[in-house]
C-alpha cells in the first residue's frame, strides 16, 4: 500500500495543494474539537448544499471502508494525482490499485482523525480557499473547479478532509517518532566531518570604489575620523557620496586576506584604519568572530535526527497503515473490478 507519507503531498488536488497553500506540513496545531460528523457527511452536505452536474462516476461505488462509499469519481482523480512509481512504469491496472489502496488509508485516516476529536481550523480552511481564489482569480477558479468537476461547497469539504488527515498523521507519526540517543551518538562518531563549523569572520566594511593614490587615501582618512567622532562608532551612520559603499561582510582568507587578516587582529565592535587592498581602500570593524570548531553532540544532534529521520518515518508509517486497517471493515466491490478511463485536467 502507498505510503501515507507520500498520499498527503500527493493525492488528489484538492488535498495536496490544500497541505500545501494551508502551510500545515507536519506542524499544524491540534485544532480545537468540534462536533464529530459522520466520516461521509461533509462530503455529502456540499453536494446537497450546491448542485453542480452530475457525473454518472460519482454514482458507482467502488468500496467501502466501515460503511462510507467511495466512488468511481474519487478513484479516477486519485489515479490521475498519484506520482509515478519508483523503478518504472506501470499499466492502468497496477496504477488503479494503488490509486484504491490510497483512497481507502486516507478515508481510515479521515476517520481516526474524526474519532480523536481532530477536525481542520475553519481559519485555515478559509486561508487555503482565498489563496486559491487570489491565486487563479474568480474566473479561472471556477474554471478549475469545473475541469476537477467540482462545486465550491465540494472543494470546501476536500480542504477540510485534507487538513484533518494531515492532523492526524502528525499526531500519530510524526510527533510520534524517536529515535534512539545511541543511534544519534553512533552516526555522530562515526563522520563528525559534517560537524565542523567552519572559521567565520564578519564585518561591516567601509569600501572605497577607486584608489587613486593620496587623495583617495586622504578620503578613507577623513571615513575614518568621522566614523571614530560618532559615539557608536557605527559605518553605516556614514552619508554615502558617491565615493565609497558600506556593506556587511565575511572575509575568508583566500579570497580578502588584507582583510581577513586585519580583522582577525581586531576585538568585536573595534575598528581598523585604513586597509588596501588590491581592490581598493577599506576600513572594517569586526561583528563577529568564531574559529573553525567541532560541533558537540548536543549542538549536531538537532542535524542527525534530521537525516536519520526518514527510515524510521518510514517505519512507522508502515505500522501506524497496518494498525489502522486492523479491524476496519473493508469491502472492494466489483464495480472497483472495472477498469475506469484517466482523465487528465489541464
Amino acid at each position: 500500500m502507498t505510503s501515507i507519507s507520500v498520499i498527503t503531498r500527493t493525492m488528489a488536488p484538492v488535498l495536496a495543494a490544500a497541505l500545501l497553500m494551508s502551510g500545515c506540513a507536519k506542524t499544524l496545531p491540534v485544532a480545537e474539537p468540534a462536533p464529530p460528523p459522520a466520516a461521509s457527511q461533509p462530503r455529502e452536505q456540499a453536494r446537497h448544499e450546491e448542485q453542480g452536474p452530475q457525473d454518472a462516476a460519482r454514482k458507482i461505488v467502488v468500496a467501502r471502508v466501515n460503511g462510507v462509499e467511495l466512488s468511481m469519481d474519487a478513484l479516477v482523480r486519485m489515479m490521475n494525482n498519484l506520482p509515478e512509481k519508483p523503478g518504472g512504469p506501470e499499466n492502468l491496472e497496477e496504477r488503479k490499485k494503488r490509486a484504491l489502496d490510497s483512497l481507502v488509508l486516507l478515508e481510515l485516516a479521515h476517520q481516526r482523525a474524526a474519532a480523536q476529536g481532530l477536525f481542520a481550523d475553519p481559519v485555515r480552511v478559509e486561508l487555503t480557499m482565498d489563496n486559491y481564489k487570489q491565486e487563479f482569480g474568480d474566473r479561472e477558479f471556477a474554471g478549475y473547479l469545473a475541469r476537477l468537476g467540482m462545486t465550491e461547497a465540494e472543494f470546501r469539504a476536500e480542504i477540510e478532509r485534507g487538513l484533518a488527515i494531515n492532523l492526524i498523521y502528525t499526531a500519530e507519526v510524526t510527533d510520534a517518532i524517536t529515535i534512539p540517543e545511541e543511534e544519534l551518538r553512533k552516526e555522530y562518531e562515526r563522520d563528525k566531518e559534517p560537524f565542523i563549523q567552519p572559521e567565520k569572520v564578519s564585518v561591516v566594511d567601509v569600501y572605497l570604489t577607486t584608489d587613486e593614490g593620496k587623495a583617495s587615501w586622504k578620503k578613507a582618512e577623513e571615513l575614518l575620523k568621522t566614523i571614530k567622532a560618532e559615539p557608536a562608532q557605527d559605518p553605516w551612520r556614514l552619508v554615502l557620496d558617491g565615493t565609497f559603499l558600506v556593506r556587511k561582510a565575511v572575509v575568508r582568507q583566500d579570497r580578502e586576506k588584507e582583510l581577513y587578516e586585519a580583522a582577525k587582529r581586531l576585538k568585536p565592535q573595534e575598528l581598523s584604519g585604513v586597509i588596501r587592498t588590491p581592490k581598493g581602500l577599506h576600513i572594517i570593524k569586526l561583528i563577529e568572530y568564531s574559529p573553525l570548531r567541532l560541533l558537540t553532540f548536543e549542538e549536531a544532534k538537532p542535524k542527525i535526527e534530521a537525516k536519520l529521520r526518514g527510515p524510521y518515518q518510514d517505519r512507522k508509517t508502515k505500522e501506524w497503515e497496518e494498525e489502522l486497517k486492523k479491524d476496519a471493515r473493508i469491502e472492494l466491490l466489483p464495480e472497483a473490478a472495472e477498469q475506469p478511463q484517466e482523465k487528465k485536467h489541464s
